[in-house]
């Protein structure tokens, strides 16, 4: 039904020619894949290759430092700012570090010194 090679158009093929070529590429049955095929794969793949490679990334974490990347989401909102909120946030977008958020004392539709308990 389809050559050796797909075409170098991927829309020139039906989805059936593109499932079969693709299980023509799949390994033979009784294959183990999980097996390197490589003397590098072999040793990379070894305990003593596992305890080398763990220590060199203890070296480079020694050498280097850890590379803790922080994750952080600036998000822009539309709205205006609330009032009525006890609090207000001030956020940097060019310096997010230098972000602040505001307490208030009171909320300011209460006078001061006025309790709200009956």
């Amino acid at each position: 039904m389809t050559s050796g090679e797909p075409p170098s158009d991927p829309e020139d093929w039906t989805d059936e020619q593109w499932i079969e070529w693709l299980k023509r590429t799949d390994a033979p049955d009784g294959e183990d894949v999980t097996r390197p095929v490589t003397a590098f794969g072999r040793i990379a793949h070894s305990s003593g290759g596992s305890v080398l490679g763990q220590a060199m990334l203890g070296m480079a974490n020694a050498i280097y430092g850890r590379n803790d990347n922080e994750v952080v989401i600036v998000v822009d909102g539309g709205s205006q700012p609330d009032t009525d909120k006890p609090f207000a946030v001030h956020l940097d977008p060019d310096h997010p570090e230098r972000s602040v958020v505001v307490f208030r004392s009171q909320r300011p539709d209460r006078p001061a010194g006025k309790s709200t308990r009956g």
